[in-house]
């Protein structure tokens, strides 16, 4: 990159390394500053840095005398004249005082050189080359526009479903101009030939019949749902017959978003509506049966182990036998069973203590939320 200072090529240029007062090989210290001090560090540098800041010194120099900027270059020799254990970080800062000293030289350079006036050149001379270069941005410029119309030419017949054909440059702009008028001009009669016609005629019919076809196979909401509760009934959509003029329409997404609502539907009614299952067996909680509680059941034990007969039993089989009817009652009443999703009995009393042990308050054999 070329600086303002471009014209100091031809005068003489100070060396870097005494603009910016620095001399690695002679004076092989720290550039940086110890706060702690009051002074410059002490600390010598190693070899490598030095050979390094001086081949940037070179450089930069020779930079100098071409007028280039050497800003990145004083970036990069900060980190070499600087001891690597304490001063490194202030490599920014001392690459910012470096470049502040190399503008000021340079500007005091701008003062000192006297004003040259610059030679006029007649315009006659460059008046030709001027008119050459203008003649040939003209058809640069022409090229482009012509290109650029035949892409927006393609890009509307693409749009509208016309098949795209090249042409000659030289129709080029008639077509464009004929493009234009007929998709502004609705009721213009068309000039398009009898094979773009047919194609418009197609296009259409198959547009109408994809329109109708969608019609057909969509049912209502309310007679999807209706033969969703009586049983399932898959949704079938009929495939058109292909002809020589006419191709498959394409299926719109009206049918499966139907049949997705209906589906969510069909699930909820099967989640909402749980059968409770017969009153057999034992209970998931407490491993007992279902037709007598805890308690009865623990006194039913304890009888059989104190009695030690069956004398008892033919006395007490018509007592259980008159009774049956109110037990029955009294154990749909003892009975609970999961209202959400499996429909599972338990004991009532074995179920509150399971609801009062687990806090998620859950069916303790689907794990779904516990209804009362």
């Amino acid at each position: 990159m070329t600086s303002r200072y471009s014209h100091f090529a031809t005068s003489p240029m100070t060396p870097l390394c005494e603009i910016i007062k620095l001399e690695p090989e002679n004076e092989p210290w720290c550039a940086g500053y110890a706060p702690s001090q009051g002074r410059r560090c002490h600390a010598r540098t190693n070899a490598r840095g030095r050979r390094s800041a001086m081949i940037l010194l070179s450089d930069g120099t020779k930079d100098l005398c071409t007028g280039r900027n050497i800003d990145t270059l004083l970036e990069d020799l900060a980190p070499h004249v600087l001891c690597t254990r304490f001063h490194q970080n202030q490599a920014s800062d001392l690459a910012r005082r470096w470049k502040r000293q190399v503008r000021t030289y340079l500007d005091s350079q701008v003062v000192s050189m006297p004003y040259r006036r610059p030679v006029r050149t007649p315009s006659r001379m460059i008046s030709a080359p001027a008119e050459a270069n203008m003649d040939d941005m003209i058809v640069v410029l022409r090229q482009k526009l012509r290109d650029a119309e035949e892409e927006l030419r393609r890009f509307k017949l693409a749009q509208s479903g016309r098949p795209v054909t090249t042409m000659s440059p030289h129709h080029e702009g008639r077509a464009m101009s004929a493009v234009v008028n007929s998709s502004s001009m609705g009721r213009a009669p068309s000039r398009n030939p009898p094979v773009n016609r047919v194609n418009e005629t197609v296009r259409r019919e198959l547009t109408q019949s994809s329109t109708n076809q969608s019609a057909i196979t969509t049912p209502p909401p309310v007679q999807a749902q209706a033969s969703l509760q009586t049983s399932d009934v898959s949704i079938s959509i009929p495939r058109p017959v292909d002809t020589p003029n006419m191709t498959r329409p394409v299926s719109t997404p009206t049918v499966a978003h139907v049949a997705s609502s209906t589906g969510t539907t069909a699930s909820r009614d099967e989640i909402s509506q749980v059968n409770r299952r017969k009153i057999e067996g034992e209970c998931g909680i407490c491993l007992r049966n279902l037709h007598c509680p805890q308690d009865e059941d623990r006194e039913e034990q304890e009888e059989s182990e104190n009695s030690g007969g069956d004398d008892n039993d033919d006395n007490d089989q018509h007592n259980d036998d008159d009774d049956d009817k109110d037990d029955d009652d009294e154990q749909l009443e003892e009975l609970v069973w999961c209202k959400t999703r499996c429909g599972v009995n338990f004991h009532k009393q074995c179920i509150d203590q399971w609801l009062e042990t687990d806090h998620a308050s859950t069916c303790p054999t689907c794990r779904s939320d516990w209804k009362q």
